[in-house]
């Protein structure tokens, strides 16, 4: 846990406590008969010019039991948490809220919890504004996850509220809707993938609060007039899965292999990692640091994030008729999934698609590949744009919140192998 903790307390009474009553009528009989305690809230930022005012759902939380035994707090990348209330010694409601409304269902949470001693404790997390969708995951470190389905005891009938039972201790723990993968792990990924001599690393871009939007490029610097394929991720904060698709599949074209030589020899790939920084550090659900879904920006681009893919994209689009082949977009939804456009295989370059995935399936016998084409194809969504304005293939690579991690490793590695595979009968 990095850094040692600061931890606040103030009682709240009156309304504060009749709006807990609320919340959720189980609590009714124990808000009166014992106090109740809740957090100091400070917005993490504020941005005269967001299209969406931010409110107090932006918060770095941090709380301490009435008794300072119980400690927890939101207070790192990726945290969420937005009010906190005692019950009992031994028992808390946790409150969770979106950056704005209406909002896609990605109910995000992420928070530490320490005891001063060894106690079993039960926590009641309410989502206000969505309903819940990811079975919690636990760490002891922020780095190492493993599955926190155990914790769960019970979920509303409406998805409001889920009941955890932990045992808790001396020892931080870490509960959150996915892994975390921050700001800072996908940079030293990044840095580490760069070390290698065909792969190199720039910022070709700034978020809303300025931080750095980088980019990689796999491929042969002494290739002459490579054809060029763009990906990016983590537009929407939650989605860890597909981070860690596209982690694998980056991996996989910079492999030494000599389907790898060849490809990058006539390819070059363009990798944006971590499109949305400022979302990724505040645990948005869905959002940038504006309020604004940026997968839903496209066409608009009233957003920097958005303004630097396009740029990128028009750069690569620029460098001839035929220069870009393929644009990826990885994301996470409820099941693993390639979302089309209805005339991908009409697009530059004809059939790819198609053949691909066809390859991909033809691969892996006990694994279907599931499409859904015409997906939001008239929306403001990246492969829309890309299909509409650059007239080349745009696929949205889904990996659902639930699929094994070791399977998406296996997954990106055969895509990302079949993908080169097509892409060079179709240069050749």
């Amino acid at each position: 846990m990095p850094g040692p903790l600061g931890f606040c307390r103030l009682q709240v009474t009156g309304l504060l406590a009749i709006r807990l009553c609320c919340v959720s009528a189980c609590f009714v009989l124990l808000v009166s008969e014992s106090p109740v305690w809740a957090v100091e809230i400070a917005p993490k930022s504020t941005d005269s010019d967001s299209l969406h005012p931010l409110d107090t759902s932006l918060a770095t939380t941090t709380f301490e039991s009435l008794d300072q035994s119980i400690q927890i707090d939101s207070d790192f990348c990726g945290g969420r948490l937005n009010e906190c209330f005692e019950i009992t010694p031994t028992r808390f409601q946790l409150v969770v809220r979106p950056e704005r409304k209406p909002i896609n269902n990605s109910a995000w949470y992420a928070f530490r919890i320490r005891s001063n001693e060894l106690r079993s404790i039960t926590v009641h997390l309410s989502y206000q504004g969505g309903t819940h969708r990811y079975t919690p995951r636990i760490s002891n470190d922020g780095t190492v996850w493993r599955d926190g389905q155990h914790l769960v005891s019970s979920v509303h009938p409406s998805g409001s509220e889920v009941v955890l039972q932990m045992d808790v201790g001396p020892d931080v723990l870490w509960v959150s809707a996915q892994e975390l993968i921050s700001n800072e792990d996908t940079e030293r990924w990044a840095k580490g993938l760069a070390t290698l001599p065909h792969v190199t690393r720039a910022v070709c871009g700034q978020s809303v609060l300025g931080r750095p939007i980088s980019k990689l490029v796999i491929g042969n610097p002494r290739a002459d007039s490579p054809g060029y394929v763009f990906i990016m991720g983590r537009l929407h904060p939650p989605e860890t899965t597909g981070a860690i698709g596209l982690m694998r599949f980056a991996e996989a074209i910079a492999a030494e292999t000599e389907l790898t030589q060849q490809f990058r020899d006539a390819f070059h790939v363009i990798v944006v990692p971590n499109a949305n920084p400022d979302g990724v550090e505040q645990g948005r659900w869905r959002c940038n640091a504006n309020s604004v879904d940026l997968n839903r920006d496209w066409g608009l681009f009233r957003q920097p994030e958005t303004r630097t893919l396009r740029r990128e994209l028009l750069d690569l689009k620029s460098r001839g008729r035929d220069s870009l082949y393929l644009v990826l977009d990885f994301h996470s939804t409820y099941e693993d999934v390639f979302y089309l456009t209805e005339n991908v295989d009409d697009v530059f370059p004809k059939n790819f698609t198609a053949t691909w995935l066809n390859r991909f399936d033809q691969r892996l016998p006990s694994y279907s590949v599931n499409l859904d084409k015409n997906h939001n194809s008239k929306r403001t969504t990246s492969k829309a744009w890309v299909d509409r304005v650059l007239n080349v293939a745009a696929v949205t690579y889904e990996f659902g919140d639930n699929t094994d991690r070791d399977a998406i490793a296996n997954l990106s590695r055969v895509s990302a192998e079949e993908m080169m595979r097509t892409l060079l009968n179709y240069r050749n």
